[in-house]
């Protein structure tokens, strides 16, 4: 080794060694002494001494490859940067190659193998040329944030951070910024194409680009004319197109060069000729659309082929909430026909699932994205979709022989248990003692059926394809027995269909008759052992997370209440007001002294109630109330007294309504008459941003604004309408200013002008872009949850019933999603089921709380089993994260209110008379 360290030397896999181990052995040849080679998760970090760049920003150099090529590139880079004595980056392991050229990486930062930092602009050119030189003919992707140094180079350029200054963003995450000659921050952009700051001089000539003029087409192949980006991917985009030809409406798919590579030398280029050439063999047959043709431009590959009217059968479930049984045995029946018609012509499906079935006007069943299809023992690399993938194949290989038809079969079942439940299945692993899978899929299938007698004769079935043994899965001949016997004769059909098998499988469980709630020691293990969890995982020796994050959450602020420790010290604060267990007291004491000794760091502090500091600040006040410790009291007021309340961002999550509901919250809690002030403030303000929308008023977050929600008018409660005008309610009361409850009825007759109502059930589209606007799922963020827990409060203080109905409507719309949603607050149950029971509550109705306990009751479906603790999932139902509006803290908060009373986290209480 070099004169130097080497940090976290332990490889978790063979080859996690290889790229510091080629680093040191150019230190070794060029007899560089005093370098440092620190290894991490992701990243090798190489600099000429202890420290690495002095540099906040400037002039950064990539360079890509391939996982074939990455050592050779490696190799040859690092003998010019450690020549040059230049700090620099690489990805730490080979696996994390893969993952930086694969075909869904982001498009901002995929292909980025290292990352060089020059000392000044000369340096920067000199390592630009020689790096080209170096690496010259290798292959490696485009890096598209980047400028290619010369056409076709591996080494590209942009203007970012080196160290930046570390903020908070506008949208309250933890970033390297940019400062600009002014003094003020921005950030560091990394987006899909070149656009460096305007006050960023480049250190080499640009060359002239004239913006294409307004209207201008792009035109592929000389006769494709494009129209409409469906989505962009790192991979290519797809494209909807007219060929000008023939007219016909076309779908244009693009593969880049070298993206993603694998290490049998294949990239996405040889995948989309393979799909070609599957389409060749399918189309004839009448399975997926007609391939018109596939050609090369500027290096990379395209496929066009026509364009079938349609929509996938994840969008067909989701609009479609409940259909006939005569419609789904007919889409149940085509499907089994579409794999036994794939599996004549010798193929696997291998990724069989609701996002690759195409559902035709006409209910015709069709594949679409056939990139996956192989013949049994081809190689290739593993692919499944979570709750879509055999056993076999997730448990497989990263590379390796194609699995066996057999594959397809469970891929089918899970398909149908999509197509029956309009819920996916998906069940995240246990970790200790593990109960049987099949049997958890099996509780779950019945448990969505229950509403459904006229399905559940199909448990079979669909439990019989998913077999976990590959040998136990029903035959595509048994499945259609199954399908094609007389409604009246359903379960005889199944039975029949069982002797049929190969081998039968376990029956399903007995489906609960329908509505079922849980009895109260479920409900109470489900409250004390997530307590327990979040008690157990507390991590207060840990500088930057109180609680650890998972790669979603991890880059996350620590402080906020979405994901971040003042979301879960919340919920242990109010189960601590109820519940006599002293280590909660003491975890909601340990708590609070970790985030308030952080929450004063240099920032700026944020207005958002859910990403902002608005969220810590109430968090903290209510652990004080508990505790009765006023200097924690008096911190909790300064930070609150410290938060804008005029900001860009008008909304509840972000913005100046998330404010002004904490102001409100602090003046009910202490009675200081600065707070109530400070809502007026914020709620006049609010005023003077509302704007004319389609249909009536919105409050839209600037289109100038330095965030990702820029430009943005949205409906809903987080980011939009119902949030602002609950807000603007509440500060009305509180102020008795009827300016402000003016306000909040306009917004009131923005969200009755937009809902949908289908069935008695109402919804929303996220914007009001007219009415073609798809309906979002009715949660709390952005759908009918959020929006109704608005209208109620608006009819509890005006008595206009059709706010009411309205209100009724959206919570119609929420019971049916119950088994189509996560189980988390932001977007799933534990959300929907709070309002739920603020119905209950409005209304003195008890059947909306038992709908309320009904989607408790959902979530437990999912539960897991952590070392004896049941805990329920996040919102990717594969694992237990603990955020408030992403994880576990959500659900635990609705189990409090449920099981405790109390009120709903995160809302004032509606008057004056309500100040705790």
């Amino acid at each position: 080794m070099a004169d130097g360290s080497t940090a976290g030397r332990v490889p978790a896999d063979p080859y996690a060694a290889l790229f510091p181990d080629l680093i040191e052995a150019v230190l070794r040849r060029q007899g560089a002494l005093g370098w440092c080679v620190a290894p991490e998760d992701l990243w090798c970090r190489v600099s000429p001494g202890d420290v690495g760049t002095g540099r906040r920003q400037g002039w950064k150099l990539h360079v890509s490859a391939t996982p074939l090529s990455a050592p050779m590139v490696l190799t040859r880079a690092a003998e010019v940067l450690v020549a040059a004595r230049a700090p620099f980056k690489c990805a730490g392991t080979p696996g994390r190659v893969v993952d930086l050229v694969s075909a869904r990486y982001d498009r901002g930062g995929g292909g980025k193998f290292i990352t060089v930092y020059p000392d000044d602009d000369d340096h920067f050119r000199q390592l630009a040329e020689d790096l080209h030189r170096a690496t010259a003919h290798l292959p490696g992707p485009g890096i598209l944030s980047d400028r290619p140094y010369r056409p076709g180079s591996l080494v590209h350029y942009r203007y970012g951070a080196f160290r930046g200054f570390p903020r908070l963003t506008n949208d309250g995450s933890p970033e390297p910024m940019l400062r600009a000659p002014d003094g003020s921050f921005v950030r560091d952009r990394r987006q899909a194409g070149f656009s460096p700051p305007p006050w960023a001089v480049s250190p080499l000539p640009l060359p002239e680009e004239p913006p294409p003029a307004p209207g201008t087409s792009v035109l592929l192949n000389d006769r494709y004319v494009v129209h409409k980006a469906v989505r962009h991917a790192y991979k290519g985009g797809v494209f909807l197109g007219t060929d000008r030809r023939t007219g016909q409406e076309v779908v244009i798919k693009e593969a880049r060069r070298h993206v993603g590579a694998a290490l049998d030398g294949s990239d996405a280029g040889d995948r989309l000729g393979h799909e070609a050439e599957m389409h060749a063999l399918l189309a004839p047959l009448g399975l997926c659309p007609q391939v018109l043709g596939t050609f090369g431009q500027g290096g990379n590959r395209y496929l066009a082929e026509e364009r079938v009217a349609g929509r996938t059968l994840r969008a067909w479930t989701s609009e479609t909430l409940r259909p006939d049984r005569a419609r789904l045995l007919d889409l149940a029946r085509q499907s089994v026909t579409l794999v036994g018609a794939v599996h004549g012509l010798g193929l696997v499906l291998r990724d069989l699932n609701p996002n690759n079935l195409m559902v035709t006007p006409d209910d015709e069943v069709r594949l679409i994205d056939l990139e996956a299809l192989a013949r049994p023992g081809d190689h290739v690399l593993r692919l499944h979709t979570p709750g879509y993938g055999a056993p076999e194949v997730v448990d497989g290989a990263l590379s390796g022989p194609a699995p066996a038809l057999t594959s397809d079969l469970y891929g089918l079942g899970a398909v149908l248990f999509h197509l029956l439940t309009g819920t996916d299945p998906v069940l995240a692993p246990d970790r200790g003692a593990t109960r049987d899978r099949h049997d958890r899929l099996s509780t779950l299938l019945a448990a969505a059926l229950a509403d459904r007698p006229d399905l559940t004769a199909f448990q079979p079935l669909v439990l019989g394809l998913m077999a976990e043994r590959h040998d136990d899965r029903w035959s595509l001949d048994a499945a259609r027995e199954a399908l094609t016997r007389p409604p009246a004769t359903a379960a005889t059909a199944t039975a029949t269909a069982t002797a049929t098998a190969v081998d039968a499988p376990r029956a399903a469980a007995p489906a609960p008759t329908g509505g079922d709630v849980l009895d109260g020691p479920t409900a109470e293990r489900l409250l004390s052992d997530g307590l327990t969890h979040l008690m157990d995982t507390m991590t207060p020796l840990d500088p930057v997370r109180l609680w650890p994050g998972d790669p979603a959450t991890e880059r996350t602020d620590p402080l906020n209440v979405q994901h971040g420790a003042a979301g879960i010290l919340s919920v242990l604060t109010a189960a601590a007001t109820h519940r006599t267990d002293p280590r909660l007291r003491a975890t909601v004491a340990e708590a609070a002294e970790w985030i308030a000794a952080r929450a004063d760091a240099g920032e700026q502090r944020l207005p958002g109630l859910h990403f902002g500091r608005s969220g810590t600040a109430w968090a903290l006040l209510d652990a004080a109330r508990l505790l009765d410790d006023d200097g924690l009291a008096g911190h909790a007021a300064r930070l609150a007294r410290e938060v804008p309340v005029r900001w860009p961002n008008p909304d509840v999550c972000h913005g100046v309504a998330g404010a002004g509901l904490t102001q409100l919250h602090f003046w009910q809690t202490t009675g200081d008459e600065e707070f109530r002030k400070r809502a007026v403030t914020a709620a006049e303000h609010l005023l003077t941003t509302a704007a004319k929308g389609r249909s009536g008023v919105v409050w839209p977050v600037p289109a100038d604004f330095d965030s990702e929600l820029a430009g943005i008018t949205h409906l809903g409660f987080a980011h939009g309408v119902a949030g602002v005008g609950t807000f603007l309610l509440l500060a009305g009361l509180a102020a008795e200013r009827q300016d402000f409850v003016h306000a909040a009825r306009a917004a009131a007759e923005t969200l009755l002008a937009t809902a949908r109502v289908r069935d008695d059930g109402a919804g929303w589209p996220v914007e009001d872009h007219g009415p073609d606007t798809p309906v979002h799922a009715p949660h709390w963020c952005s759908g009918a949850s959020g929006i109704g827990t608005f209208l109620i409060r608006l009819w509890q203080a005006t008595g206009d019933p059709r706010y009411r109905r309205t209100a009724e409507q959206a919570a119609t719309e929420v019971y049916r999603w119950r088994w189509r949603s996560p189980s988390t607050a932001c977007h799933g149950l534990a959300g929907n089921a709070e309002y739920l029971l603020d119905l209950a509550e409005a209304l003195h109705d008890p059947g909306h709380r038992r709908r309320a306990e009904e989607l408790l009751a959902c979530a437990h479906a999912r539960h897991v089993v952590h070392d004896g603790l049941h805990l329920i999932p996040d919102d990717t139902l594969t694992r237990v994260g603990v955020g408030y509006n992403t994880g576990l803290g959500g659900p635990l908060g609705l189990l409090i209110r449920l099981h405790h009373g109390g009120p709903r986290l995160w809302l004032p209480a509606p008057d004056p008379a309500g100040r705790r």
